[in-house]
């Protein structure tokens, strides 16, 4: 067993970008409507983690550089959206802020009020339990309202810096 005593050198971050662009990771979609605003926002999260079935709870990231989270953040539900391998350019689209990126082709209401990206893998309302600093990032753990298997069944992946499916074509 090896004990660290000295604190590890700096990690150039193009470095750890490189290498933790082979990890292959969900592309998914966490969008709101804070009520104060009425204006719908959303952001592409790639650590979306399932965490526990009783209480059902998940989480993701944000860094803390995020413009789009301060407005997430004052939803009262969130809706969380696993797209399918046919909605890479919608992906890109939304990454790219453009001004139809919430036209309603692409979006349908939940249960509980939360956008949804319509035709997704799989879609869940959630509501914010607690948001840990973590680095240079925040973890949001969200509890499961309400969630659904979706139309596609081919998931959205990122890996390498592009996009892909899992299944063969």
């Amino acid at each position: 067993m090896t004990i660290v005593t000295e604190r590890p050198g700096t990690i150039d971050p193009a470095h750890v970008r490189d290498v933790m662009s082979m990890v292959p990771t969900s592309v998914t979609v966490v969008a709101g409507q804070p009520e104060l605003t009425g204006e719908r926002a959303a952001m592409i999260v790639g650590s979306f983690v399932f965490i526990s079935l009783d209480p059902c709870l998940v989480g993701f990231f944000v860094s803390h550089e995020s413009s789009i989270w301060p407005q997430l953040n004052k939803a009262t539900v969130l809706g969380i959206s696993t797209l399918g391998s046919g909605q890479a350019a919608f992906c890109r689209k939304l990454g790219k802020k453009e001004a139809d990126r919430f036209d309603e082709r692409y979006w349908s209401q939940g249960t509980y009020g939360a956008p949804l990206v319509t035709g997704a893998v799989a879609a869940m309302e959630c509501q914010i339990e607690n948001v840990t600093p973590v680095g240079d990032h925040a973890f949001v753990l969200a509890r499961v309202l309400g969630l659904s298997i979706g139309s596609l069944t081919d998931p959205l992946v990122f890996q390498n810096h592009g996009f892909s499916g899992l299944l063969p074509h």
